[in-house]
């Protein structure tokens, strides 16, 4: 996902203060363009990793909990396409709260900070995904995984220090090689099927079959994460108001496709308990067709999980560099180094909040005793509890999202919004079916935990900010 990072170091130092014909920005991009580096923002290490942990808890109906992760997230997707018909602007979810609600600046804040800290949790989560993959090719117990996630965020981090330049045309190759990843998996689970799937058989258990699948959802939503971060395109885009919407609602598609076309094969290729006790399930579904698939896959995923760590680590801290720009934070945490012209404070806040919630997700409940049993008995992964951590982050904004796009239009009906929700009935029930979706499957407290501690340090600074201002 280095996409991320292209987008926000784009459009990272240029928040929008007025209207649309301010911007400064070079708006170079079409629809084609800005849907693919849509599809790079959401196609990443998430189906490379947790389509494995997802299975543990659906069994072979994996894909169902795919295609109501996909629900949750075109809905919500909806919401966001439309808001971005209003304010094309790069500072994109807080601009659309604060315009909501311009009296809870606070609410605005602290829809910002959670978007920023899904990012940061993204890359904790998408660095262990790395460790998993990095000690099976090498065959090292998978004890070192966090060790190795550890190294990758700090070596990562000096680059996001040290400055990063890309170009659209090599975005779209590294789209294309993850997206080439997972047609292949595809290709061979349906081509060289190795067994028979029971595509509506759920693990037994005394637990209901639809809270299995909603926890299987849970792990595996982080995968969908990154089209809210879509419209910091809307600066570069031409005709944005236009462009934007249309490119979140395609590439949320064409990500919904692969990942129920990976979902669907792979469970062709080995069972749900192989793909949940491996650290490399695409890989080793591969492998059981052609040797050489394993390797290139893991490859694949290796490239994938490293790419997403540094492309969350630069958004987590562009857009808390952008909550300073806006006023949110002390003035100190905007300070830019003069020799690699990067946001160097803001980049120590990210990282040293991504060595904190590995900390806190490895070792409290370790030094506590304290267990965290998922649903159905079944034992959670680290990687299973980063991942919903930064799903949670994000859901929580997603409510709020779905709610203001709702009363906005009752506030504002006479604007003009070039992309329209067809019915206020969508953003309703994507209100409805998110906090659902949390209620019943991210009650875990270790989640709770991470969140309520980044959270109190966002306020932290926040008043901070205001103090100092």
């Amino acid at each position: 996902m280095l996409f991320k990072a292209e987008i926000l170091i784009m459009s990272g130092d240029s928040h929008m203060e007025g209207t649309l014909e301010e911007t400064k920005l070079k708006r170079a991009l079409g629809l084609g363009y800005t849907t693919l580096f849509g599809v790079g923002l959401i196609l990443g290490a998430g189906i490379y990793v947790l389509i494995g942990r997802a299975a543990d808890f659906a069994g072979d109906a994996v894909w169902l909990s795919v295609l109501f992760a996909t629900f949750i997230a075109v809905l919500t997707g909806l919401s966001y396409a439309e808001f971005s018909s209003l304010f094309p602007t790069a500072a994109s979810t807080h601009t659309y709260i604060q315009e909501t609600y311009p009296s809870l600046r606070w609410l605005a804040f602290i829809s910002g900070w959670l978007i920023a800290f899904e990012g940061i949790a993204g890359a904790v989560t998408a660095a262990v995904g790395f460790g998993r993959y990095f000690v099976e090719i090498v065959g090292w117990p998978l004890f070192w995984a966090p060790t190795v996630a550890l190294i990758l965020i700090l070596i990562l981090t000096i680059i996001n220090y040290w400055g990063i330049e890309e170009s659209a045309k090599l975005i779209v190759i590294f789209t294309a090689i993850e997206a080439f990843g997972l047609l292949l998996v595809s290709f061979l689970g349906f081509f060289f099927t190795q067994r028979t799937p029971e595509y509506l058989s759920i693990p037994s258990s005394s637990v209901s079959p639809i809270l299995l699948l909603l926890q299987g959802a849970a792990v595996f939503y982080f995968a969908f994460t990154g089209f809210e971060l879509q419209p910091t395109l809307a600066e570069e885009a031409k005709e944005p108001r236009r462009t934007i919407p249309r490119a979140i609602i395609l590439a949320l598609l064409v990500c919904s496709f692969l990942y129920l076309l990976v979902a669907l094969s792979v469970v062709r290729l080995l069972p749900p308990e192989a793909l949940a006790a491996s650290g490399a399930p695409l890989a080793d579904a591969a492998g059981t067709v052609w040797g050489g698939a394993y390797m290139l896959l893991a490859v694949i995923a290796l490239f994938s999980t490293s790419n997403t760590v540094l492309g969350f680590l630069v958004s987590g801290s562009r857009l808390i560099y952008g909550l300073a720009e806006e006023g949110f934070l002390p003035k100190k945490v905007k300070a830019v180094d003069e020799r690699r012209k990067t946001p160097h404070v803001a980049i120590i806040i990210a990282t040293a909040i991504a060595i904190l919630l590995l900390a806190i997700t490895k070792y409290v409940p370790e030094l506590t005793g304290w267990e965290v049993i998922a649903i159905a008995g079944k034992e959670y992964k680290l990687i299973d509890l980063l991942s919903k951590t930064a799903s949670l982050a994000c859901l929580l904004v997603f409510v709020l999202i779905n709610i203001s796009v709702i009363w906005f239009r009752y506030r504002k009906p006479e604007l003009e919004r070039p992309f329209k929700i067809p019915s206020l009935i969508l953003p309703l029930i994507g209100a409805i079916l998110t906090t659902i979706f949390i209620i019943t499957s991210f009650l875990d407290w270790i989640v709770w935990l991470n969140t309520l501690v980044v959270v109190g340090i966002g306020f932290a600074l926040y008043y901070y900010g205001a103090k100092s201002s």
